[in-house]
């Protein structure tokens, strides 16, 4: 994602802020709840380490004495329980409340990368680097470490660091001339938690991106089963998938010998005991200390040592989390250069619906070596059918893409009543355009709700009007469930006709004053395309349609005919006037389609075939 290296550029105070930069008042007030619950909670056991040494020497002074003592050890037996609640507290407030912190911000962090890469031009899309399925896992990662250190590292390394100063602070309190001679052991007791914490909990993180690329070639396979099915490459889909697998494996492995390590260091902590028990004796000999004393000073130096290894083992996630946080950051501070989130621009009051295109030049921006226009010009009267027709490569969708606004041309103009787009509000624009494209996109929700995509208020009255409008009513109203019946993942239950005849009802239902047609039946049997022809056609009426032509019957009744090469239009005219010039352009493609139709026919004839063949070929190879 783009960002990356400023995140890594950027310094570690200042891009750690970009973890706290999703949080609000009521996040702010949970965060200062969570920080006191943590301290509490770390405080706690140097606390009981405290109350348990009194407990100890009272418990030590002999039967001759502890009559004396019961009433100090029933009052340090209460203060126990109180700081047993305290602790429930504090606990409380840190779990929840950064629990809590945690999946707010990140839910709205979400939310608003969803709204920023929503809001970006195509050509961010045409340069972003690897499959739809890695870049979300990549996204789903960033978001992850982000709610993993707000939940659990930051109060986490909080906690531990109140109970290393707490516990130290107890430990000098109680016995400091053990506490400074014990004090260079911390460096020894930092090595377990540092190990596991670092290490160990570091090659877990490893693994679980690692598994992103397994999940990526399961969701490719998942996602198009049929193919897979068709081909029989379930075990080449099996062995990509253990392939993806082996430096998982790996690194599991390696995790293994990392916690056998790190939990075999933890046996440090015993000879550390033992050096202070031995210098505790001596204290105790020579310097009349008492043993509960020593006990608890021992025991405070251990746990804090301990604390300290596995706070600052929480350091290497702020950083990960940091550049996360400006990953995300990074595309949601973009601005695009066009950008579909800016209410800025003019709204025309009355729109005729004349498009003309002006000595346009254009370059896509993954292909800047290659221009598909050098000076385009077409100009399509208000109401009338445009069909451009040519050579694959030769232009046709670039014309759809820039009249959309999917990109800006470098040179001349694309002007909509006679006004430049480029000063239209870009919402209000896409608004007045309605398109089918040759593989209509539909969502894995019930055909209602497709058709809803094109006005979201629309009455279910105005549904069925563009139903109908658009062919469809008869095969929805077959269905089992009506207008209710799912489409499945990408349209997957209709057929070919019937999802176009549904993106055709959603491009009706918007009601556009210019209807885009990208090869609309290219893709669709004879009677399919038969029948989707006969709705376009009604869709056009009264509206500038421009039509990107791939058979001839899509094209024979347009007012217009752009033969297009090169990226200029070479001939312009009627279907008549077109095909009466025998040496034209036009009419060769005409020729050519001819003679692939009479081939086939001849080849299925020839194979004693009984099955309809009116199919019509593509217009150009």
């Amino acid at each position: 994602m783009g960002g990356a290296a400023d995140a890594k550029k950027a310094p570690f105070g200042s891009s750690l802020m970009s973890v706290f930069m999703h949080a609000d008042a009521a996040d702010v007030a949970l965060m200062v709840l969570g920080l006191v619950g943590a301290i509490g909670d770390g405080i706690s056991t140097p606390a009981m380490l405290l109350i348990t040494s009194r407990i100890f020497n009272d418990l030590g002074s002999g039967p001759d004495l502890l009559q004396e003592f019961s009433s100090k050890i029933d009052e340090n037996a209460r203060n126990l329980v109180f700081l047993a609640l305290g602790c429930w507290v504090m606990a409380f407030l840190e779990g929840y409340c950064w629990s809590r912190t945690a999946e707010r911000q990140a839910s709205r962090m979400r939310a608003r990368y969803l709204a920023a890469v929503l809001r970006q031009d195509v050509e961010y899309f045409d340069l972003k680097v690897g499959s739809t399925a890695e870049v979300i896992a990549s996204v789903s990662n960033d978001s992850l470490v982000v709610q993993d250190v707000l939940s659990e590292k930051v109060p986490n390394f909080v906690m531990n660091a109140a109970m290393f100063f707490g516990s130290y602070a107890v430990a000098l309190a109680l016995l400091w001339r053990l506490t400074l001679v014990a004090l260079p052991s911390v460096l020894l007791l930092i090595i377990p938690g540092f190990m596991y914490g670092r290490i160990l909990i570091g090659l877990a993180r490893r693994i679980r991106e690692q598994y992103t690329r397994p999940g990526a070639v399961a969701e490719q396979a998942i996602s198009s089963v049929r193919t897979v099915y068709s081909f029989a490459a379930e075990r080449a889909t099996m062995a990509q998938f253990s392939a993806a697998l082996e430096e998982s494996t790996r690194l599991g492995i390696k995790q293994g010998l990392a916690k056998g390590i790190a939990i075999g260091s933890n046996g440090i902590t015993f000879a550390i005991w033992a050096f202070n028990v031995w210098y505790g004796s001596r204290l105790v000999m020579y310097h009349g200390y008492q043993g509960g004393t020593v006990f608890a000073a021992s025991a405070s130096i251990i746990l804090g040592g301990l604390a300290l290894g596995s706070g600052l083992s929480n350091v290497k996630y702020f950083s990960e989390a940091s550049a996360a946080g400006e990953r995300v950051l990074a595309v949601i501070r973009r601005v695009p250069k066009i950008d579909s989130g800016s209410d800025t621009g003019e709204e025309l009051a009355n729109v005729a619906g004349e498009v003309e295109f002006k000595n346009v030049e254009f370059c896509y921006p993954s292909r800047p070596e290659s221009p598909i226009f050098a000076s385009f010009c077409l100009r399509v009267p208000a109401g009338r059918t445009a069909a451009l027709v040519g050579s694959s490569g030769s232009g046709k969708s670039t014309v759809v893409a820039l009249l959309e606004r999917f990109y800006d041309p470098s040179g001349g103009e694309v002007a909509l009543d006679g006004v430049d787009i480029r000063r239209l509000r870009l919402k209000w624009l896409r608004a007045q355009i309605g398109l089918v494209s040759q593989e209509p996109a539909l969502f894995a929700t019930s055909i209602m709700e497709n058709i809803l995509f094109g006005k979201e208020d629309a009455a279910p009255e105005e549904v069925t009007a563009a139903a109908k409008a658009a062919n469809a009513h008869n095969f929805i109203s077959q269905l089992p469930q009506g207008y209710d019946t799912q489409v499945g993942e990408r349209g997957v239950q209709m057929s070919g006709g019937q999802k176009q005849r549904i993106a055709i009802a959603r491009a009706i239902l918007k009601s556009p004053k210019i209807l885009l047609l990208d090869e609309a039946t290219s893709a669709l049997d004879t009677e399919s395309e038969r029948v989707v022809q006969e709705a376009l056609d009604l869709a056009s009426v009264g509206r500038t349609t421009i039509v990107v032509a791939h058979r001839l019957s899509t094209i024979r009744n347009a007012d217009m005919i752009a033969v297009m090469q090169y990226g200029e239009v070479k001939e312009l005219g009627s279907h008549e006037e077109l095909i009466a010039d025998e040496n034209g352009l036009y009419s060769s493609l005409v020729r050519l389609q001819q003679t692939r139709e009479s081939n086939e026919v001849d080849e299925v004839s020839g194979a004693g075939s009984t099955s309809a063949v009116g199919q019509s070929s593509p217009f150009i190879g």
